[in-house]
């Protein structure tokens, strides 16, 4: 198991800056900034393993077209770190931001409503996998009523661990809503 052999090594790490510390003519001998710096060092890198994460869109179909009734992006979600991780899904409108894939302006891109729902088409919020584990969710892109045709919408997919402060991956999807009266 990885998160065994990290552990063991974290302790074998702070044995060694034990082993340092006591030598005589050390420089460091009895510092606070020394110890503190060798337990800063041993969490870091105890869990540096442990984070690690790929949020894609199923056979890189980042790009749709969708009727004004909506569409589905399948993805997948990769807890590639050393432990078990809670992951909570956001979705966020970045069309500011973002670049159409024609080249065209952003300046009057639209905004979706977006839904993440799993497998059993039950509406979720968060994914707990183990660590090595995958596993494929859905995110419904609805388009609002009296929503323009022919426009775009980017929104910046989000899954965040519950783990490690500050670790998250993302995944961009530009949506065109298409012109039924054109198909």
């Amino acid at each position: 198991m990885k998160t065994k052999s990290t552990l063991e090594k974290a302790v074998k790490f702070v044995n060694n800056c034990k082993y340092i510390f006591l030598l005589r003519k050390n420089i460091f001998q009895k510092s606070i900034f020394t110890i503190l710096f060798c337990l800063l060092t041993t969490i870091s890198f105890a869990q540096s393993g442990s984070c690690k994460a790929i949020l894609v869109v199923e056979n890189n179909g980042n790009i749709r077209n969708t009727p004004p009734d909506g569409t589905y992006y399948s993805m997948i979600l990769t807890n590639n770190g050393s432990s078990t991780d809670t992951y909570v899904l956001s979705a966020k409108n970045v069309n500011s931001t973002c670049s159409n894939t024609d080249g065209s302006s952003t300046s009057r891109n639209i905004v979706v409503g977006t839904d993440f729902i799993d497998s059993t088409k039950s509406t979720i919020s968060e994914i707990t996998l183990n660590a090595g584990e995958s596993v494929n969710f859905f995110i419904h892109i609805t388009i609002p009523a009296g929503t323009p045709v022919e426009k775009w919408s980017c929104n910046q997919i989000t899954a965040t661990s519950k783990s490690c402060t500050n670790y998250s991956v993302d995944s961009l999807l530009h949506t065109f809503v298409i012109n039924p009266a054109n198909d």
